[in-house]
């Protein structure tokens, strides 16, 4: 019997952190899934360690590859073509689902062929002071707004630090349908430089079915930004997961999460205000000292701040 849905996440070098990634997949309102975790190069022991998870839940599929020249992007598309869920969605090995991330995704997709839901970056512990502050960007975009369509197409040239043009929303809150991915001329493929791979596999969603792309307003999934946590060992990001991984069962913290909304709006005009938008977007301006997740939580509780 086809599952409802297929599932992909990606990961590669040691990163023992994926296991909350996986388990929040696991744990989603719908439960009839193919959870599929391509492994891009992974070091032994990792693969060892993530086939202990299979023999624990035979939806959790390991596919095994060689080091690709970027994410594994072409790996994907084996992958797609290998298994049976009538939608497709991703999940980041460093991001987490929220529960109902799949059902909101599955609706939405009955009046659709492609959909994302709204990015949210997960601030670092010692900028969390209360439930207002728990993001450090929520994207609110809407794809039936032509003018961030073209943004992402590269109609419109954005002078980011990095070269790149922007991208709305993450891996983690892209999703499709297998029968609109199969049609497409090209599925994911090796990205070129210079683009991000997942915009790259966007724009193709986007050039082809134009007004059948939508988006769920709402939070369904939480991404944790590498750049700010690029001084982090494995323990300290397997910390962190696991803290939102236990949250994210909590109802009430569930809630709060539809309730907060710290809106970052993408600037229509003039460049000063589009250098500004990049800045906050890459958060160029973030302290360099480097503090563990330990010293910020325990930091930030020595302050009396609420850690949520």
């Amino acid at each position: 019997m086809a599952a409802r849905a297929t599932v992909i996440i990606p990961t590669f070098g040691n990163a023992r952190f994926a296991r909350w990634a996986i388990q929040s997949v696991q744990q989603q309102t719908i439960q009839e899934l193919e959870i599929c975790l391509i492994c891009d190069g992974s070091p032994q022991e990792m693969i060892s360690f993530f086939k202990e998870m299979g023999k624990e839940d035979p939806r959790l599929k390991i596919f095994i590859y060689p080091k690709s020249p970027r994410t594994g992007e072409p790996y994907r598309d084996e992958v797609i073509r290998q298994t049976t869920g009538e939608i497709i969605g991703y999940c980041c090995h460093d991001d987490l689902w929220l529960p109902n991330h799949v059902q909101e995704v599955e609706e939405a997709l009955k009046t659709c062929l492609f959909v994302h839901s709204i990015h949210a970056s997960v601030n670092l512990p010692r900028d969390v002071g209360d439930v207002n502050t728990l993001f450090s960007q929520v994207i609110w975009i809407d794809l039936r707004n032509q003018a961030i369509v073209n943004k992402m197409l590269g109609k419109q040239r954005i002078p980011t630090l990095l070269g790149h043009f922007p991208n709305f929303f993450g891996l983690t809150a892209g999703a499709h349908t297998r029968e609109s991915y199969l049609k497409l001329g090209e599925g994911w493929v090796t990205t070129p430089k210079r683009i991000q791979t997942d915009l790259y596999m966007w724009r193709k969603f986007l050039s082809a079915y134009g007004d059948q792309c939508s988006t769920i307003p709402r939070v369904t999934g939480l991404n944790f930004e590498k750049k700010l946590r690029k001084k982090w060992t494995e323990q300290e990001r397997d910390q962190e997961l696991k803290y939102y991984f236990e949250k994210i069962a909590d109802p009430a913290f569930l809630r709060q999460i539809d309730q907060v909304a710290p809106r970052v709006s993408y600037p229509s005009n003039g460049p000063a205000k589009l250098i500004k938008w990049v800045k906050d977007f890459y958060r160029i301006n973030q302290p360099t000292r480097y503090q563990s997740f330990a010293d910020q939580t325990s930091r930030s509780r020595s302050e009396s701040a609420v850690i949520i």
